[in-house]
């Protein structure tokens, strides 16, 4: 059945995949943008609202928890419905989040539009890699992987070098949900404007329960072993990226180049993000796997000793490594025997509900040791000893 959306492409005419990765980008980039609009004025936001560390580690990790309850249900949605309509309402959803987060008064209003981007933000993170499946075959997959995961990253980065002077400029930290909010609208109005369907998002699998897909995408060994990846994975860039900011702060680094060194180290993923998941072809994934692993490892803990440039140095090493770990485990899911571009979204679904118990309880156990320990430190030796562990399951991990 046509679509009433007459831009439905088929699959000798996708020339317009390069156009529609640029607008999953800006949506990727609007997700990054707002996720971390806090993290950057985290002892501002503690200081105006009165609140604490291990009430700002929750509010940090509040919309990874309610990814956990909605990824799943939402990636069946997105199966069932086209992914132009879909990722439109996700992108509308993480909008309203950054404007009511402008508007919070206290712990509980700040926390409720932190909850609005537990609904649209799965949206995006679980279209965009259909969209990639949809659209690019081979080798270009890998490549447009890589691309669109450097929105994130990117949109972090701005918002982590430009919170400062904004609130500088404005006097305000409320000033950047009116400031990012502007962009976030434009992008709406691109992704309406310019998206389009392709013909593999009209295509539907025999009728199954949204539990009947669940049961069989968790009897795949490999889907089961991602997800504990993805845990771990999640566990240690949110804990560490929404921490960052703070984490320099008390090694008596000023707000303001706090901000600076945190925007530098998430656009280091970026060159990650370009690199390393092209070269992560079929057959070495598990070996760069453990690559990134041990590294990313080692720099963690080189937090903890180094300073200065030393310090700033390990930053930079630790996202070139950290950043492409989520998409090459995308990756190597969509390729999985028995998940593929159709049921791309159920599984994205159960990826992003595993990976965000490790999104939440980075930043919450990260706040929660901050408030007893008085320290960072004791922090990053979890997250550093965490995913070294990693190791021990790429033994068993397949690529299909």
């Amino acid at each position: 059945m046509t679509s009433q959306n007459s831009t439905k492409i088929m699959p000798n005419k996708n020339t317009f995949r390069w156009g529609m990765l640029f607008l999953v980008w800006l949506l990727y980039f609007s997700f990054g943008i707002t996720s971390v609009t806090i993290a950057p004025l985290a002892i501002p936001i503690m200081n105006d609202l009165e609140i604490s560390y291990a009430q700002m580690g929750f509010i940090l990790g509040a919309w990874q928890l309610v990814y956990i309850f909605t990824a799943y249900p939402l990636g069946v949605f997105i199966d069932k419905l086209s992914l132009r309509n879909s990722l439109g309402i996700g992108i509308l959803l993480i909008w309203f989040s950054l404007i009511f987060r402008g508007m919070a008064v206290d712990f509980f209003t700040l926390l409720l539009a932190v909850i609005i981007f537990g609904f649209g933000g799965p949206i995006i993170s679980i279209g965009a890699p259909k969209v990639i499946s949809v659209w690019f075959k081979g080798n270009e997959r890998n490549i447009a992987a890589g691309i669109y995961t450097t929105g994130p990253s990117i949109g972090a980065a701005v918002a982590l070098g430009t919170a400062a002077p904004i609130d500088g400029l404005i006097g305000s930290w409320r000033g950047i949900s009116l400031v990012y909010g502007v962009f976030v609208f434009l992008t709406i109005i691109l992704w309406w404007l310019f998206s389009k369907n392709h013909y593999i998002d009209s295509t539907r699998e025999k009728a199954v329960s949204a539990f009947e897909t669940f049961k069989d995408l968790l009897s795949i060994r490999n889907v089961r072993i991602i997800m504990i990846l993805a845990i771990a994975s999640f566990f240690l860039n949110h804990g560490l990226n929404n921490w960052l900011p703070t984490l320099l702060q008390e090694k008596n680094i000023s707000l303001t180049r706090a901000g600076f060194w945190s925007a530098i180290s998430m656009l280091s993923g970026v060159i990650g993000l370009l690199i390393i998941p092209s070269i992560a072809r079929h057959g070495y994934r598990i070996v760069i796997l453990a690559l990134i692993f041990i590294i990313a490892s080692s720099t963690t803990f080189a937090l903890i000793v180094f300073t200065d440039y030393p310090l700033y140095f390990s930053l930079i090493v630790s996202s070139i490594v950290r950043a492409p770990m989520m998409p090459i485990l995308t990756l190597m899911l969509m390729e999985t025997k028995g998940v593929g571009s159709i049921r791309m979204g159920a599984a994205g679904g159960l990826f992003f509900t595993a990976a965000e118990i490790g999104g939440f309880s980075g930043p919450f156990i990260i706040g929660v040791i901050r408030d007893r320990a008085g320290t960072m430190d004791l922090g990053l030796i979890v997250l550093g000893t965490f995913v070294a562990l990693l190791i021990l399951l790429l033994p068993i991990l397949k690529e299909n």
